[in-house]
């Protein structure tokens, strides 16, 4: 598998005991990132630079997922012309900021399991600007490492990511896109 798109992100979470330390497949680790407008979406993928969990028996203690903003790529235009040219845009001051944010970070705040489920909250930094995000995960354990699923839900205005968004532009018609972009993501540690 590829690395990939999941907005964005250093993961540090910090809670209190002693564990096991894995570090994160990288090459193996998936972030798939999708954005939609009126009239169609586009996906595509990011990687992750680095990351780290500490796990205790089932709680997971800390960890640091760091992703690397200047790898987005666009799949869904792979035969297009269009296609560097929307990569490039993605990476401008218009969406992301790469050149000046070329990171983005997830600090958890809290994981907690409730009816077979666990549900993760956490502080979002993107471009410099950080807010709380909270998302479920299917966590496995094993002896030979975590393994998470899930998505993330991400409304890309709370980070200053206003290009074509209906909150701040009128008369946009088809060309609007929407506020709200998910990344799916997969990631083992070993």
């Amino acid at each position: 598998m590829r690395n990939a798109l999941i907005l964005l992100f250093s993961f540090s979470f910090l809670f209190s005991g002693d564990g096991k330390a894995y570090s994160v497949d990288l090459e193996n680790a998936v972030l798939k990132w999708t954005a939609n407008r009126v009239t169609k979406s586009h996906w595509g993928y990011i990687s992750m630079k680095e990351g780290n969990i500490v796990i205790d028996g089932k709680d997971i203690i800390s960890g640091e997922f760091q992703v690397d903003m200047n790898s987005i790529v666009v799949r869904d235009m792979d035969e297009s012309p269009w296609r560097t040219k929307l990569e490039n845009h993605l990476k401008s001051s218009d969406f992301f900021n790469v050149e000046k944010f070329s990171t983005s970070q997830l600090t958890l705040t809290k994981v907690s399991f409730n009816q077979g489920a666990f549900m993760v909250m956490g502080d979002l930094t993107i471009r410099g600007i950080t807010h709380s995000v909270e998302f479920p995960a299917i966590i496995n354990f094993s002896d030979s490492g975590p393994r998470a699923t899930g998505q993330i839900k991400i409304d890309r205005t709370l980070f200053d990511v206003n290009f074509r968004s209906g909150k701040f532009f009128t008369d946009l018609g088809d060309k609007m896109i929407y506020d709200e972009f998910t990344i799916d993501f997969e990631i083992k540690a070993n």
